[in-house]
């Protein structure tokens, strides 16, 4: 990350918003901003203190003028002398100045709103929005034929869209790792909202499927001279509006615009990891299968409860049918236990898993040996069986099979030289000696190419990383990975 000077700047316009008197301060600058939105840019003292002074207990006048003085030394808000209505020399000698918000004071504003309205702001997903998307990246294809009015109008509705769409769906997934949603979903009475929340989630999911397969096809379309007309076109439509500010930084737009076009390409298309978007489907599928695994747990514990509480009302029903306490003694025996009892542990030997009645089940004679220091149990003796012949079979089979890989590896390293570019086809154990090549070499970060050692023949060799992807094709499966050339032998 490159630190500018932009970056490091303190922002003391924000600096009323933490101070022992705030609760002067931001009324000030909330009336401030309720004005500038009815168009009424300018205030004065006078109207400040008559909007303030019944919400405010003892708030007098000389503590307005202070209130407005730090404000300003906080360049929140900026002063002007009203000499037009000065009608007497007292009023011109003490300067009376009308107040106006600074930019930084209207967005700062705005940001204080915002927040205020988390409370109730409530994070959505909207799979129209992929469609969208996609319908103005089409745009960006034939940009050479649009005005630049059109293309302007064009950036914003794709920027607004894509802004709604990632940020609405990272409020979303946040919401999901906070301990009052973890309380949530552990509530009986999500239940009955579990369907309907797991239809929501995979709506999203199909649309994003659907769609971006098409987005990033016309994203890898688009070429570099078509975002380069894209970008003047921006800067030349700002141009052209007329700018009170002479100072106004070009260059920094121009680099904003293209910062934001970056990142609508880095959601749809991997790089070096995965792309913003599949980051979503990946967090998609775990909150579905945490509200299932809640779900399912909430689930079996309600009917758990429910079964359970039948059993305990047919028990009571036996016992109350007893007509002597020896009979209710025998049916405790059997439904609670014996008094004393020895616990055996041992590996069970019933054939079936299946929930069975007791007395279906046959007898089962297990041979107990005593376990006291007197008693001590006749052992059978065996002789030491030779297992020579089953020992050389072994390494018999180990060597032919060694032999098999260093002839196959032999084999694949004759050229000296191997390029992994595309479909390849491949022996599993050649496979997994280009994994043992990768694994050993030494690659240095943005180096594109790394050196080892052969960890089979002992050789040097350097492998290359080159532009595009390789499918390693094997009788066991498919493995992707980056295009590579390695060279045997230094």
């Amino acid at each position: 990350m490159e630190i500018t000077d932009k970056l490091v700047k303190e922002i003391t316009e924000t600096a009323y918003l933490n101070q022992e008197n705030t609760f002067r301060y931001r009324p000030i600058m909330r009336f401030f901003y309720q004005k500038h939105e009815q168009a009424e840019n300018w205030l004065y003292k006078e109207d400040i203190y008559a909007e303030l002074c019944s919400s405010i207990p003892n708030y007098t006048i000389e503590d307005c003028q202070r209130d407005l003085d730090f404000l300003v030394s906080k360049g929140s808000l900026t002063p002007v002398q009203d000499t037009e209505n000065a009608t007497t020399l007292d009023k011109f000698k003490f300067n009376n100045f009308r107040y106006q918000m600074t930019d930084y004071a209207v967005e700062i504003e705005r940001l204080t709103i915002r927040l205020e309205e988390l409370v109730v702001k409530v994070a959505s997903l909207e799979p129209r929005l992929f469609e969208r998307i996609k319908s103005m990246l089409k745009k960006v294809l034939n940009i050479t034929t649009m005005t630049e009015t059109d293309i302007y109008e064009m950036w914003n509705d794709l920027i607004t869209d894509f802004e709604n769409l990632n940020f609405n769906y990272q409020d979303f997934i946040k919401k999901f790792h906070e301990v009052r949603t973890e309380e949530l979903l552990q509530n009986e009475s999500f239940i009955s909202k579990k369907n309907e929340l797991i239809h929501y989630l995979e709506d999203f999911i199909k649309e994003y499927i659907k769609h971006s397969k098409e987005i990033k096809k016309i994203l890898e379309e688009i070429k570099d001279e078509n975002v380069t007309y894209l970008m003047d076109c921006l800067v030349n439509y700002q141009r052209k509006a007329p700018k009170i500010r002479p100072d106004f930084d070009y260059d920094y737009l121009r680099e904003v615009n293209f910062g934001k076009w970056l990142s609508i390409r880095k959601w749809f298309i991997s790089s070096k990891g995965p792309s913003e978007g599949e980051r979503l489907l990946k967090a998609t599928n775990s909150i579905i299968s945490k509200i299932t695994k809640y779900a399912s747990s909430l689930i079996e514990l309600h009917g758990n409860m429910l079964n359970r509480k039948e059993d305990y009302k047919y028990l009571c029903h036996l016992f109350d049918k007893q007509s002597t306490i020896e009979e209710a003694q025998k049916l405790a025996s059997a439904v609670i236990g014996v008094d004393i009892v020895r616990h055996f542990k041992g590996s069970s030997q019933l054939q079936s898993d299946s929930i069975i009645p007791s007395l279906d089940v046959d007898s089962i004679i297990i041979k107990i040996d005593p376990v006291k220091r007197g008693v001590k149990c006749k052992s059978d003796k065996e002789p030491i069986k030779d297992k020579t012949r089953e020992k050389e079979l072994l390494l018999e089979a180990f060597r032919r099979e060694e032999k098999r890989n260093r002839e196959i590896l032999s084999n694949f390293i004759a050229t000296g030289k191997k390029e992994l570019k595309g479909k390849v086809s491949i022996l599993p154990e050649e496979r997994d000696y280009i994994f043992k090549l990768l694994e050993k070499s030494k690659r240095e970060l943005n180096k594109e190419v790394s050196e080892g050692v052969d960890p089979v023949f002992g050789k040097k060799y350097t492998i290359k990383y080159i532009e595009g992807r390789c499918n390693l094709e094997a009788e066991d499966g498919i493995f992707e990975m980056e295009a590579i050339e390695i060279v045997f032998g230094g």
